[in-house]
């Protein structure tokens, strides 16, 4: 029979890791270091006005993006689509993205990410690359 570690777990605010990462904040809630039979991500980013995430991809995991708080100007692939408080991209594995803080104030997401067996491969940054490097000068 499982123990309770491997069914549920409560993260109250306070027991947050925070990492800072550049200009972004990271507040992790949930990750196999905390939760070791979990299977995914939880991390709440802040990103002050005029800054982003550039182009990057997450070479064996699927993200998934929800605006909690600001303006994200999100890049797909190719595709930019300005998004609010309330929406959300799921972005597969190996797929090039990128978030900007578009708006007034700071932007607040969580991303999700799955599975745990891919961090391993991290975040590639790619925002040198063509076309991605000239994607937000056009």
């Amino acid at each position: 029979m499982k123990n309770k570690a491997e069914w549920w777990q409560f993260t109250s605010n306070d027991e947050t890791e925070f990492e800072l990462a550049g200009q972004r904040k990271h507040y992790w809630f949930f990750n196999p270091q905390n939760i070791p039979y979990g299977d995914l991500f939880m991390v709440k980013v802040v990103i002050p006005e005029g800054m982003g995430h550039d182009f990057h991809i997450h070479p064996k995991m699927n993200e998934i993006l929800y605006v909690l708080q600001g303006e994200a100007e999100q890049w797909v692939e190719e595709e930019k689509r300005i998004m609010k408080a309330g929406d959300s991209v799921y972005i597969a594995a190996n797929i090039p993205h990128g978030t900007f803080n578009s708006g007034q104030g700071e932007l607040v997401f969580l991303a999700i990410l799955s599975p745990k067996d891919g961090w391993a491969d991290g975040t590639v940054d790619i925002s040198m690359l063509e076309p991605y490097s000239a994607l937000r000068r056009r």
